[in-house]
């Protein structure tokens, strides 16, 4: 989710993974709006 405008958008873990990602309609920083957790077995 953009911190600027509001769009959401779904990105691959690798492409977000300890990076600021910019938003492809503002260039403000997107940020995680879930995270995924691994079940333990």
């Amino acid at each position: 989710m953009c911190t600027g405008c509001g769009v959401e958008a779904e990105l691959p873990v690798g492409a977000t993974a300890g990076c600021e990602v910019p938003c492809p309609d503002c260039a403000e920083a997107m940020t995680e709006s879930w995270r995924w957790e691994a079940v333990a077995a």
